[in-house]
């Protein structure tokens, strides 16, 4: 069994967490660090999980006993908190605050986690891993099989439409920070992996966020310019695609029930013959494959589980 733990456990994405390892068959979740008092219930503090552990917050024994640690805390108490935890260098580290993601790649400690694009180093080589923003990886998913291909040689727009729960203070912020800064943080990360993918990839990268009505939906549409025909491009997504557990391409527009309170993206793509300019849709669930369920399955990988384990069903949700 993996020992874990979770730190910064006041949060959306850190409640979803809990409740995916809850049902996970290989995990046994050690402790959960948080901002209520010492002993409190954690089914007092995350809904949809009364009767499922016994759990309370800030456990005084040892907290370093463990083979894996998420870090939920914000980007600003990440250092401190693993300070504090003072882990065991054997110890993996799996980091929700997006503070390293602009930080990762040869010569450097961190590994970026989306398996989509990194799958081999994260079952080989990796030992922190950095959870990507989700709108950057949901862009990233309608992107990279072009850039992988080295055909992303337009510049890129990406309209990011987010559903309410990943909005603070009606629609007025994203984990604190303003919507246009955090855009404009999530654009940067995306021309980033860009980089990483097609290294002559030098384009300019638009993105913007508005939210929508459904609680907790992540699409995207990436709009860029192409030569080759949509059959081509389409064939190229489903190649790329192929081998991967949670990702599928549909021949139809997306509706959010297909993907709602599971880890699966969904791609449909659509292209103007005459302008060249193609449209790649992707959309997945906020919480899972746009976070906590990227995080299990990049756990999964870490410690050679089968991919999927864990992720097929979960608890009540948000």
């Amino acid at each position: 069994m993996i020992k874990v733990g979770i730190t910064g456990c006041d949060n959306l994405r850190a409640a979803e967490l809990v409740r995916v390892l809850l049902n996970h068959p290989d995990v046994e979740l050690r402790w959960i660090t948080g901002a209520a008092p010492s002993g409190t219930r954690l089914d007092h503090v995350i809904p949809g999980i009364v009767g499922e552990c016994d759990l309370t917050l800030n456990p005084r024994g040892e907290l370093d006993q463990v083979d894996v640690v998420f870090v939920c805390n914000s980007r600003q108490q990440l250092g401190t908190m693993l300070r504090t935890l003072a882990l065991p260098e054997t110890t993996h580290v799996i980091d929700l605050s997006g503070r390293h993601n602009l930080e990762y790649g040869p010569g450097t400690p961190w590994t970026y986690g989306l398996s989509e694009m990194h799958r081999r180093v994260l079952v080989h080589d990796a030992h922190l891993v950095t959870i990507p923003g989700n709108a950057a990886m949901a862009s990233l998913m309608a992107l990279m099989p072009m850039a992988r291909n080295l055909m992303l040689n337009s510049s890129v727009t990406l309209h990011v439409a987010m559903g309410r729960l990943a909005f603070d203070d009606e629609n007025k912020t994203v984990d604190g920070y303003d919507i246009s800064g955090w855009a404009n943080e999530q654009q940067r990360e995306v021309a980033y992996a860009l980089r990483q993918c097609q290294s002559d990839f030098n384009q300019p990268v638009s993105l913007t966020v508005t939210p929508l009505a459904e609680r907790r939906t992540l699409a995207v549409a990436a709009r860029f310019k192409c030569d080759s025909d949509s059959e081509t491009i389409r064939q190229l997504y489903g190649q790329y695609y192929d081998d991967h557990n949670f990702v599928f391409m549909v021949n139809r527009p997306i509706l959010t029930a297909d993907v709602e309170n599971t880890n699966k993206c969904l791609i449909h793509i659509d292209k103007n013959e005459q302008s060249g300019e193609v449209t790649i849709h992707a959309v997945m669930d906020l919480l899972l494959k746009g976070s906590a369920g990227n995080a299990v399955h990049s756990m999964n990988l870490l410690f050679g589980l089968q991919e999927q384990a864990g992720l097929a069903l979960k608890g009540t949700g948000c």
